[in-house]
C-alpha cells in the first residue's frame, strides 16, 4: 500500500542516486497498514473513522475483513484460579489507561499470538481502572485444592457444636519462565448472631481479605518450575438444634 510519493529532479536526485538518476526519480513509500489514511474523530456521540483511500472489496460472496486502525499498549499478564469452583488456570490480560484507546462497547475478537482464541465484551461504559480480557487456560499452571482431614474436626461444646474446616492449595507453575498467580479461596459468612465464623490464624497470610463476601486473594510470582502451598482453615459455631449444610 502506498503511502506517499515523491518526485526528486535535477541535482536532488543525482546527489542520491549518481548519474543514472539525471532525469528524475520517483521515489514510492510503502504503508504496511491503512492507519495512514484513516482519521478518527468524536462527535460526543460515537468515534467516526474517515477513510482517505478508495478500497475494492472482492465479489466473491466471502466475508471480509479490514484493519483500519490499528493500536498499540501495554498489558500486565496475571494467572488465575479459583479452585473451589474451577481448578482451570486462565491467563488474564490487565489494560491500563485503556480509555484512551478509544473503545467502544460491543463484542471483540482476541487473538493470542496469532491463534485465534475467542470472543469477549467489552464495556466502553465501566468505571473499573483496569480492562481485563481473558485470554484461555493454560494447563501448565496445575492448582490444586485438598481437605486437609488431620486438621478438620468437629466437637460438643455444652449447647452448641463447633466445626473447623482446613484447606490445603497447591499451585505449580511449569512454564519455564516465571508467572504472577492470583489465588482465590472462600470461607463461609454468618447472618445470624447465633452463627460464630472465625478465620484462624493456621490460614496462610494472604494479599486481601473481603471479609464482607469471605473471600481471600493471595497474590505472588511463582517461578520456574516452583511449587507453592497455601491453607485457608476456620472454624463455625452453632447451636445444637441448628442443621447447617457446610
Amino acid at each position: 500500500m502506498i503511502k506517499n510519493i515523491q518526485v526528486l529532479k535535477d541535482t536532488t536526485s543525482t546527489a542520491i542516486y549518481g548519474s543514472r538518476a539525471s532525469n528524475g526519480v520517483v521515489m514510492v513509500e510503502l504503508s504496511n497498514s491503512m492507519d495512514d489514511f484513516v482519521t478518527e474523530s468524536d462527535n460526543a456521540l460515537s468515534l467516526i473513522y474517515t477513510i482517505d483511500l478508495p478500497y475494492s472489496i472482492p465479489g466473491n460472496g466471502k466475508e471480509q475483513t479490514i484493519d483500519l486502525l490499528v493500536k498499540e499498549t501495554t498489558a500486565e499478564y496475571k494467572y488465575y484460579c479459583t479452585p473451589k469452583l474451577d481448578t482451570e488456570t486462565y491467563l488474564l490480560a490487565e489494560i491500563a489507561d485503556w480509555e484512551k484507546l478509544g473503545l467502544l462497547s460491543g463484542k471483540a475478537n482476541i487473538t493470542y499470538d496469532g491463534t485465534y482464541i475467542g470472543e469477549t465484551f467489552i464495556d466502553a461504559a465501566s468505571t473499573k481502572s483496569k480492562l481485563t480480557l481473558t485470554l484461555g487456560t493454560d494447563k501448565r499452571i496445575a492448582v490444586k485444592r485438598e481437605k486437609m482431614k488431620d486438621y478438620s474436626s468437629g466437637k460438643s461444646l455444652g449447647n452448641d457444636i463447633q466445626q473447623t474446616f482446613a484447606y490445603q492449595l497447591t499451585v505449580k507453575n511449569n512454564q519455564n519462565k516465571p508467572i504472577q498467580m492470583v489465588l482465590k479461596d472462600q470461607y463461609p459468612i454468618s447472618t445470624q448472631k447465633k452463627i460464630d465464623v472465625n478465620l484462624l490464624k493456621e490460614t496462610s497470610p494472604w494479599t486481601t481479605n473481603v471479609e464482607e463476601i469471605g473471600v481471600i486473594t493471595w497474590e505472588q510470582e511463582i517461578t520456574s518450575g516452583e511449587t507453592k502451598t497455601y491453607q485457608i482453615s476456620y472454624s463455625v459455631k452453632y447451636p445444637k438444634e441448628m442443621k447447617l449444610n457446610l
